[in-house]
């Protein structure tokens, strides 16, 4: 992993590179009064145009597996006075997660799982609680793109690259992410608390929920945490299941739910009540049923 400075000033032309929409904000561009020529007349609206041209130019020097990281300032033109500005974080995957070794086989690629994880490790440091939806963004490949949303604000974007894009930049494939960083850490978690964890055990409940195939898993785990309340402590998938026995246009998730309580230890009966309102709100909010 490495990270990366690029240049403030770029372009017009990036807005067309990146088939950004007519009225997409990120072609607000801020104009230089006396810039150096015309490839950085303007100031970034994005860090994508910096970190697609460093993975660019790695690429063509026989270094294609990278993982590539910016903390910088975009900008982007107002009616006021001053432009708009603040902290974004980026970054940028291509090629395999890890080098090949002789105990192992073909490493795995690097794609949007890969980059999402890592993307959650910095949100998880600053105590920030997060999740992804599914979006669209030009430049990024339908269907495997996501909005970043930390603390129910939308915050930034995730994705595959188009391949329509992929070819400008002379890649076969990456994976990009990009979040305004100082509206995610505004929700960031300053101060930790200290929590007990020991003194009274977890209560483990697992559930297996038929649901349409179109619901995202984040959107499920979303669900189950809002009807779960404080006692909830953590949800995860563990298991996706397709088959004749879900339905056609359905699939199958299993959950793993655990239950905390700072002052006791929870028995089934204090956990029912939790149970039926998690099972009721994923029937109510996306036509979950419970599977036995």
């Amino acid at each position: 992993m490495y990270e990366t400075v690029g240049w403030s000033f770029t372009d017009p032309g990036l807005a067309d590179r990146l088939r950004l929409d007519a009225d997409d904000p990120r072609r607000s561009f801020v104009r230089l009064e006396n810039p150096m020529s015309e490839d950085q007349s303007v100031l970034r609206t994005t860090l994508a145009g910096a970190l697609l041209d460093v993975a660019r130019y790695n690429v063509a020097r026989d270094r294609a597996d990278l993982a590539l990281f910016e903390c910088g300032t975009v900008y982007r033109a107002t009616r006021e006075k001053l432009p708009h500005e603040h902290r974004a974080l980026g970054g940028i995957l291509t090629g395999r997660l890890h080098p090949q070794t002789w105990g192992t086989g073909e490493p795995p690629r690097a794609g949007f799982f890969a980059a999402k994880g890592l993307l959650g490790a910095a949100l998880d440091a600053v105590r920030a609680t997060w999740w992804v939806e599914p979006a669209t963004e030009p430049f990024l490949h339908p269907g495997r793109t996501a909005r970043v949303r930390v603390a129910g604000e939308d915050v930034g974007w995730i994705g595959e690259l188009h391949p329509i894009v992929a070819r400008t930049w002379d890649l076969d494939a990456a994976t990009l992410f990009e979040v305004d960083l100082d509206r995610a850490l505004a929700h960031a978690d300053a101060v930790p608390q200290y929590v007990d964890l020991t003194s009274f055990p977890e209560l483990h409940l697992d559930l297996s929920v038929a649901l349409p195939e179109d619901v995202p898993a984040a959107t499920v785990l979303h669900t189950v945490r809002e009807a779960g309340g404080t006692l909830l402590a953590d949800v995860r998938v563990f298991d996706l299941y397709h088959g004749a026995q879900v339905g056609e246009g359905r699939k199958s998730l299993a959950l793993a739910l655990s239950f905390r309580a700072p002052d006791r230890t929870l028995t089934d009966e204090d956990v029912a009540p939790l149970r039926d309102r998690i099972v009721e709100a994923l029937r109510e909010a996306l036509g979950g049923e419970l599977r036995a």
